[in-house]
């Protein structure tokens, strides 16, 4: 028996948090500034004491070769504009990696393969073994990095194999879910994906056929399909809040 899905629960009936919805950032100009010094050190010639912030200068964004950008006004205009965007994106796919999609496996009904879904939990922390060896880092390093430094080797072990199994188990929820919306992933639809992705990225289908095997279009293009949808329907309820924005307590006469 393989692992299938036979109820998918409607993500958009998941109570979200408000307080997971906001986020809290000092304020724009503070991350704006802090670019445009980050900036400034890689171009700098001069080494400063660590207190003295180094300058950013025309020059300096000209070197970057930014298209409409020439200024250090340009670039703060155009970091205003992409930072909060930026933002927005990054904690929308952490809300949906960490919080959505396993409420959503955990609330939709499974017919479960447990051997299929052991190997994918192993699979999936062999995967972080490996990336941490590329990285020149130890598995505790990387695992910290990612999740903090408050689980041990039990628990950071325990946690991986959960989300390799949850994983496994919401690209069968994607699969399903795409295919009674009447997507079809098969060796036709895959050949049109084929022809489709060499076109937009200008490269052969030879070298998207080895970027994405149809095995890894069977599995992952479905979840990916899914991803995108909801990170539609999920980004626009997140919103950024600032120090500005912490509202005073309401003052009432006696």
């Amino acid at each position: 028996m393989q692992t299938r899905v036979t109820f998918i629960y409607d993500y958009k009936n998941i109570d979200i948090p408000e307080a997971y919805l906001e986020l809290k950032i000092p304020d724009m100009e503070t991350i704006v500034n802090l670019q445009c010094e980050a900036l400034a050190r890689k171009h700098s010639k001069i080494q400063l004491p660590e207190d003295q912030p180094h300058v950013l200068t025309d020059e300096m964004v000209k070197a970057e070769d930014i298209p409409g950008v020439e200024t250090v006004e340009d670039y703060k205009n155009a970091l205003s504009y992409e930072l909060p965007i930026t933002l927005v994106s990054e904690h929308t796919h952490m809300l949906l990696m960490n919080y959505l999609i396993p409420q959503l496996v955990q609330r939709s009904t499974f017919e479960i393969n447990d051997e299929e879904a052991t190997q994918a939990g192993k699979d999936y922390f062999a995967s972080f073994e490996e990336s941490a060896k590329k990285q020149g880092l130890s598995f505790q390093e990387t695992a910290h990095l990612r999740f903090g430094s408050n689980l041990d080797d039990g628990e950071i072990r325990q946690h991986l194999f959960l989300l390799g199994r949850t994983h496994f188990m919401y690209r069968i929820l994607a699969g399903e879910y795409l295919r009674r919306q009447g997507a079809i992933f098969d060796l036709a639809s895959y050949s049109s994906y084929v022809k489709d992705m060499a076109k937009m990225s200008d490269t052969t289908e030879e070298n998207v056929r080895e970027l994405v095997p149809l095995h890894v279009y069977m599995d992952e293009v479905p979840a990916l399909i899914m991803l995108d949808e909801m990170t539609a329907w999920l980004a626009p309820k997140v919103a950024i809040k600032t120090d500005d924005d912490v509202e005073e307590p309401d003052q009432t006469d006696e």
